[in-house]
């Protein structure tokens, strides 16, 4: 580990998850408080369609042409320009532009995640040290919920006005992080690499495939959490969701903490399905919540944030850097975000909101009963997820001296 490198890593890691959480962690609740709580779904949803089409071409062109910083700053910088237009569209209730603006953010700002993996894996020993650079991610979450509660913002426009400002200082700050050049420059550029089949060929890989479509499906409860949330916190109650939000992100810190001593013993598979199955365990809390509005229950399900997304999300990053070979991590991490945030999102969401639409039909109290239909659905969900993959993935890089990124390419 660099140490010369890794404050940089550090910072970027905060920066780019404050930014994220102050426009995507109450986005749900703002558009409800605006009035248009009808397009929640369909704006997560244009987020995952987003995620479909930038990340891998992004991905490719950080691996073949531009320094994968530079690429970053770019996108932040341009970012924080369309962010600041949005506001005033939510204000407005024109809900065609707000659904424009939104798309647009998604595609400029979800490769910088993947970049920001990337960057990070070429500099560190990801298995060791990644959760610890990754856990930085969570204090900037965390930091600008505290934020944004404290300041009675949760539904408010001005979390997107301070989602621009992250994004200018954050496109600065890129061009000062750590040499990452394309490790694929010079060579021949062929249509195989614009269609990014390099990377598209790691679904070959048995383990890959089970393990993505795994996480394509958990994308079902993760978006039912993220988009909603915000919206049932306040039906029990608590009008500073972002806040309320923070005892989740608390313990995922701890538990972030913890994840490179649980994979170095336990391996992928049984550290994966430790966080498969407390998906369940949240899900079926928060629908018992919903019935006798039990704060226990809540504030256990919040809690479980650490284990249903470090041990799942997080060690799915490292087990793609693993797989990945060198001159494709790019575009590996943003295949990994493709799948989950892209066509995992755009699925999901669109369930989600139908089943939200469709079953959440009260608002605040009397609404209460009905969220237990629509927390319900996502633990059945994440139960089939578990079985299959407890099933069906065979572990195959814990025991592994030389990590596959590791071994030449097959010619």
């Amino acid at each position: 580990m660099d140490f010369n490198k890794t404050p940089r890593l550090l910072i970027m890691m905060f920066v780019q998850y404050f930014m994220q959480g102050a426009w995507n962690m109450t986005m749900g609740l703002v558009l409800s408080t605006y009035g248009m709580a009808a397009i929640i779904g369909s704006s997560y949803a244009l987020l995952g369609l987003a995620t479909i089409l930038s990340p891998l071409f992004i991905g490719m062109v950080a691996d073949r042409f531009f320094a994968s910083q530079k690429v970053m700053a770019i996108l932040h910088l341009i970012n924080a320009g369309v962010i600041l237009c949005v506001p005033q569209f939510i204000e407005a209730q024109d809900t065609t532009m707000t659904l424009v603006m939104i798309f647009l953010v998604g595609l400029l700002f979800y490769p910088t995640t993947a970049l920001a993996n990337s960057i990070s894996f070429s500099h560190i020993n990801g298995v060791k040290y990644f959760p610890v650079i990754r856990v930085f991610g969570t204090f900037g979450f965390m930091a600008i919920g505290f934020i944004i509660g404290q300041m009675g913002y949760s539904g408010d426009t001005m979390t997107w006005y301070i989602a621009s400002a992250a994004g200018v200082g954050l496109g600065l700050y890129c061009f000062t992080l750590p040499d990452t050049p394309p490790k694929a420059k010079g060579s021949t550029f062929t249509l195989r690499d614009l269609l990014c089949l390099d990377a598209l060929s790691l679904f070959k890989d048995r383990n890959f495939s089970i393990l993505m479509l795994s996480i394509f499906v958990l994308m079902i409860p993760k978006t039912a959490y993220s988009a909603y949330i915000p919206v049932f916190l306040k039906a029990l109650g608590f009008d500073n969701a972002a806040s309320m939000m923070q005892v989740g992100i608390a313990c995922e810190v701890v538990f972030m903490f913890l994840l490179s001593f649980f994979l170095l013993k336990a391996g992928f598979k049984v550290t994966l399905m430790m966080g498969a199955v407390c998906w369940i365990i949240r899900s079926v809390l928060f629908s018992q919540a919903a019935l006798d509005a039990n704060m226990t229950f809540v504030l256990i399900g919040l809690m479980l944030q650490g284990f249903c997304w470090d041990f799942f999300f997080t060690v799915g990053d490292i087990y793609v850097d693993r797989k990945a070979r060198p001159e494709i991590k790019a575009q590996a991490q943003s295949l990994r975000f493709i799948v989950s945030n892209g066509f995992g999102l755009l699925f999901a969401s669109t369930i989600c909101g139908q089943i939200f639409n469709n079953t959440v039909t009260e608002q605040g109290p009397q609404a209460l009963p009905q969220w237990e239909s629509f927390w319900l659905f996502s633990a059945i969900i994440a139960a089939v997820v578990s079985v299959f993959f407890f099933i069906f993935f065979r572990d195959d890089l814990s025991k592994q001296k030389t990590p596959a990124a590791m071994k030449p390419a097959k010619q």
